[in-house]
């Protein structure tokens, strides 16, 4: 079994990454959807002679706009408060293999 030893910075750093990424991605995965798999009407238009589908708009979870604040302002908050802790004594830096 592998042990990870990180100090607050590090552990700081990898919750506010994945709480960027996972906020992103979700975004992403909404917007990633062909107009034609969402309920919604569409709008038909035009480009080079073929026809192109425009989602009228794209419905969003209720849930989202909220998760997309709270989430990355509770990892911010998370890593500012781990700014005030000091390392503990029994974190122990690697050294990175070259």
């Amino acid at each position: 079994m592998i042990e990870l030893n990180l100090t607050h910075r590090e552990k700081s750093i990898v919750v506010v990454t994945a709480a960027v990424t996972f906020v992103a991605g979700y975004w992403a995965g909404l917007w990633a959807v062909p107009p034609q798999a969402l309920d919604v009407p569409v709008d038909v238009s035009y480009r080079a002679g073929e026809q192109v589908y425009h989602a009228a708009y794209r419905p969003v979870p209720d849930h989202l706009p909220v998760l997309s604040v709270a989430l990355p302002l509770l990892s911010f908050g998370y890593a500012l408060r781990d700014q005030l802790v000091e390392d503990s004594a029994d974190s122990v830096e690697v050294p990175a293999d070259d």
